[in-house]
């Protein structure tokens, strides 16, 4: 990689924006709304996609590769180019002076410890390697600069507080309803329902992936009334097969974003997902399942403390998960304070002040699309 660096890197630097990324093999979060907001401010430029999933088996990494190849192609002769995760050919060797290379992680807010900041035994190859030339990293809001500045081996200040772009879908009304529509369509069974969507973050990483444990869809089932319907968002990065869907009203495709699983939820069910952050700008009732909360301390660990920092409703069994749902309580002091603390910078213009700030254009003012009817 670090030969094909140099014999790309005689070849001129184009105007050209890519956005790489090695999660998902069709655009979404926070590319996806870059690469809109690029495309309303010049419809005729058309970014380059490198969207590119590692395999953890010989011939999915050997595909990789390949593909990597294409990557510090792109890498060494595009203006800019933006990632939501590591991606290899950055971390080779320093890019040109002409390409500006910028981290907008896939992850809201900074909650669970990861990049350099995770556990040293596990983190061997990131600290060897990964992480490394960024040139600016691109956060929620200025709580999660020291973080991530940690993390990703990038001086604080080139760690913009410009917000997450993929936060700008809570402020567009009629993308919400587009969105609401479309589940309610596919899953009528949902209508004039209370909707408790379980959507947690997995455990242990790599090819070791596994499903959170204590979650008994069954029981909770049978504790919730018929007027509750009990929906499944399993993580996109873990082996559809590693959780149980017995018990569960409706099973959402792991690949639909959780953004839009929330248009249809009243209440969520995770542990320590970085999309409480985002469901925390619905101000919606919050149960946090962690009964393994001192383990996942200890590895990976955690920013936050979670005893006296965040919001909802903090249980340790199923039991404790439906009375939680049935209380529905929401502090809405609470949730305002941790909105304000951790996404401040989360409006509905995120997208735009990246363009701005990397492509010269101007930011307009957030666009609050009409209310659509989801019948």
């Amino acid at each position: 990689m670090r030969v094909l660096r140099w014999v790309f890197g005689v070849l001129p630097v184009r105007d050209r924006v890519v956005f790489a990324s090695p999660r998902h093999g069709t655009l979404e979060g926070n590319l996806r709304y870059l690469f809109d907001a690029i495309r309303r401010r010049e419809p005729s430029r058309q970014p380059v996609l490198l969207l590119e999933p590692y395999g953890y088996h010989l011939i999915g990494k050997l595909v990789y590769l390949l593909r990597l190849v294409r990557g510090m192609y792109y890498l060494s002769t595009s203006r800019l180019f933006v990632v939501d995760n590591a991606y290899f050919p950055i971390h080779v060797a320093a890019h040109r002076p002409e390409t500006t290379v910028v981290q907008v992680w896939h992850a809201a807010g900074a909650l669970k410890r990861f990049g350099l900041d995770g556990s040293a035994d596990e983190q061997a190859a990131e600290r060897a390697f990964l992480h490394r030339h960024y040139d600016y990293v691109v956060v929620a809001g200025e709580t999660s600069r020291a973080p991530y500045a940690s993390a990703l081996r990038t001086p604080i200040e080139r760690v913009l507080p410009l917000g997450t772009p993929r936060t700008d879908f809570f402020f567009d009304a009629r993308a919400m309803g587009v969105a609401r529509g479309r589940l309610l369509r596919a899953f009528p069974q949902l209508r004039d329902r209370t909707v408790v969507l379980y959507a947690p973050t997995f455990r242990g990483r790599g090819g070791a992936r596994r499903a959170a444990p204590g979650f008994d869809a069954r029981r909770l089932r049978s504790l919730l009334p018929e007027s509750h319907a009990l929906v499944l968002k399993a993580h996109p990065n873990l082996d559809p097969s590693a959780t149980p869907t017995d018990g569960y009203d409706v099973v959402l495709d792991p690949s639909t974003e959780v953004n839009e699983a929330f248009t249809i939820s009243d209440v969520l069910v995770t542990d320590y997902s970085s999309s409480i952050f985002e469901w925390a700008l619905l101000r919606r009732p919050l149960v946090l399942l962690v009964p393994d909360l001192a383990e996942y301390e200890a590895d990976p660990g955690l920013y936050r403390d979670y005893r006296t920092e965040m919001i909802g409703s903090q249980v340790t069994d199923i039991d404790g998960v439906a009375e939680a749902i049935m209380r529905g309580e929401l502090d809405g002091a609470a949730h305002d304070a941790f909105v304000a603390r951790h996404l401040e910078a989360c409006d509905g213009d995120a997208a735009q002040r990246f363009v701005a700030r990397f492509l010269g254009a101007e930011v307009q003012p957030a666009r609050l699309g009409a209310d659509v009817d989801d019948q």
